[in-house]
């Protein structure tokens, strides 16, 4: 081997050459088994943590559409609700109004037979006064008179006696 003397000792080239080759096939080593596998594991995991930034901001978007879904279907829900009291409480009244009419009906309806009723009595009352008082008449005016007058001319007296009375 070549060796060149230094001055307080030598220094051999051929380990100089041997360490140069065997750091070079190191170097080469470590890229192909270290530095290769190691940069595929870095790379994956800056793709993989990417990935999930990525996964993360969709899933925040998402979330941020389903709320506003959410949101404007509680609205429409809340202003179904709403409308459907509104109905609900014209319908209630308008039963009410319909309610109120028909016992105003019945009402009128039973005073209406009522006064009819009333009427009819009266009549048949006065009428059956009349001739009780017809027939009394007769009955006095022939013990008075002791002359016995028909009870056609008496009534007849009688009923032109009352309706005199009763123009008054």
């Amino acid at each position: 081997m070549l060796t060149f003397a230094a001055s307080a000792g030598g220094v051999n080239i051929g380990d100089i050459l041997v360490t140069i080759f065997t750091f070079v096939i190191l170097l080469f080593l470590l890229k192909k088994f270290a530095w290769g596998p190691l940069k595929k594991v870095m790379d994956d995991r800056e793709h993989s943590i990417n990935q999930d930034i990525d996964d993360a901001e969709r899933a925040k978007m998402n979330a941020q559409r389903l709320e506003e879904e959410n949101r404007k279907t509680l609205k429409e829900t809340q202003d179904q609700v709403h409308k459907m009291l509104e109905e609900a409480k014209v319908q209630a009244q308008r039963q009410q109004e319909e309610i109120l009419h028909e016992a105003n009906q019945r009402a009128n309806g039973m005073i209406e037979t009522a006064q009819s009723e009333i009427k009819s009595e009266k009549e048949r009352a006065l009428a059956e006064i009349n001739s009780q008082v017809s027939e009394l008449s007769v009955l006095i005016a022939s013990k008075v008179l002791r002359k016995e007058i028909s009870e056609q001319d008496q009534k007849d007296l009688i009923d032109k006696y009352i309706k005199e009375v009763g123009d008054k």
